[in-house]
């Protein structure tokens, strides 16, 4: 599911990923929205889904992020990244009580609020 969210002032086209165990932003995304650059003491092993498929991680960020009424400052990890700004993982939706219901294709907020996904890429062909 993928999903509009505002950080640092900026719309990120954003991955939900309930499968993600971090909050992960792209150098160029964080780059061009002056997001400040953490440096890690230890690199972070980023362990993916596919055998031999792993990096590191040196660098973060903390950053203002508005997204579903929620409003505050979040923790990313600096990841280069696939065609998405950013990727919300189970931090993020842990810790705010967001329920992701595939079926429907929305993120549900404690608020209240919803948050329609957008459209699939094959349906906007």
């Amino acid at each position: 599911i993928t999903a509009l969210l505002t950080i640092n002032g900026t719309s990120a086209y954003t991955l939900i990923d309930s499968g993600s165990t971090t909050n992960s932003i792209s150098p160029e995304y964080a780059n061009a929205t002056k997001a400040p650059r953490i440096k890690l003491a230890e690199q972070v092993t980023l362990q993916l889904g596919c055998v031999g498929s792993r990096s590191r991680i040196n660098y973060g960020t903390r950053v203002p992020v508005d997204f579903g009424g929620i409003r505050g400052h979040v923790y990313f990890d600096q990841v280069n990244l696939d065609r998405y700004d950013c990727i919300i993982g189970t931090p993020f939706l842990n810790r705010h009580g967001v329920v992701v219901d595939f079926g429907k294709r929305q993120l549900r907020f404690p608020n209240g609020k919803v948050v329609d996904a957008l459209p699939l890429p094959e349906e906007s062909a």
